[in-house]
């Protein structure tokens, strides 16, 4: 079997070339958008115009206005700088969770408490933090066990985002 037989092996197609001759076309305001969502740390006006392609003046404006709606935060003004607004994305993650239906957000919960509840049983623990990752030994092999522990705690992420996004009381509850 090669990976592009395997749903969940990499596609077939060269995404990052597609997406590279996308953004090729797209205007100006599109490109240092989408260089905005990757300013992780502050990140000065010039690098931003260069990786958009554009102007500085462009890519200043552009940032500007982000910074403005909340995507962005300005954190220093000369040099000019910004990066991602981590609050604005949380927010938007929740809005988006807040719009599944009834029966979604149920079908969602339900899957991931499923997930959680195999973990646990897998690890007999109750969370995966009380796991030493140096000491995978007994649990299998150490990629396998790191794949483990870090999809558990991106379920356990969903399952408080998800509670969160409707105010699920208790937000912790069979995740604690």
């Amino acid at each position: 079997m090669n990976a592009s037989d395997n749903e969940r092996g990499p596609p077939s197609s060269d995404f990052s070339k597609d997406l590279g001759e996308r953004l090729d076309n797209a205007p100006a305001d599109e490109r240092v958008y989408r260089t905005a969502l990757e300013l992780y740390t502050p990140t000065r006006v010039v690098e931003v115009a260069e990786r958009a392609d554009c102007s500085k003046n462009s890519a200043r404006r552009h940032l500007r206005r982000l910074a403005d709606i909340g995507v962005l935060t300005r954190v220093t003004e000369n040099p000019e700088t910004f990066k991602r607004n981590e609050s604005y994305f949380e927010w938007r993650r929740l809005n988006r969770l807040s719009e599944l239906d009834d029966d979604e957000y149920r079908d969602r919960l339900g899957e991931l408490l499923s997930e959680d509840e195999v973990y646990r049983e897998t690890y007999d623990v109750e969370t995966p933090d009380e796991i030493d990752p140096l000491e995978y030994g007994e649990y299998g092999d150490a990629e396998n066990v790191w794949l483990d522990l870090n999809n558990w705690a991106a379920i356990r992420r969903e399952i408080r985002d998800l509670r969160r996004s409707r105010q699920d009381n208790p937000v912790d509850e069979g995740v604690a």
